[in-house]
């Protein structure tokens, strides 16, 4: 009988620190995301790049590296996949 109390005394002082938890855990989200709304006409976004597919990267890069071999070509096409591109 004694070992019965004490299993469910652990099991219901688990239960409600778990539940304590997800509850710490959900008001640090629902702050998160009140903070994400904000309007977009108070923050300006930054100018971004546009942005190129690591594919088309590939394609141009392969284009530029026509006529070299082996090492050469190894060495061109690391440096051209690691550039930025400009907008």
């Amino acid at each position: 009988m004694k070992l019965k109390m004490l299993v469910t005394a652990l099991l219901a002082t688990f239960l409600g620190m778990s539940a304590g938890l997800a509850q710490a855990d959900d008001s640090t989200a629902k702050a998160k995301s009140a903070r994400a709304v904000t309007p977009a006409a108070t923050v300006a976004p930054p100018a971004a790049p546009v942005a190129v597919s690591q594919q088309d990267k590939m394609r141009q890069c392969s284009k530029e590296a026509t006529g070299k071999k082996g090492a050469e070509r190894k060495d061109f096409m690391k440096t051209c996949l690691s550039k930025k591109v400009k907008a």
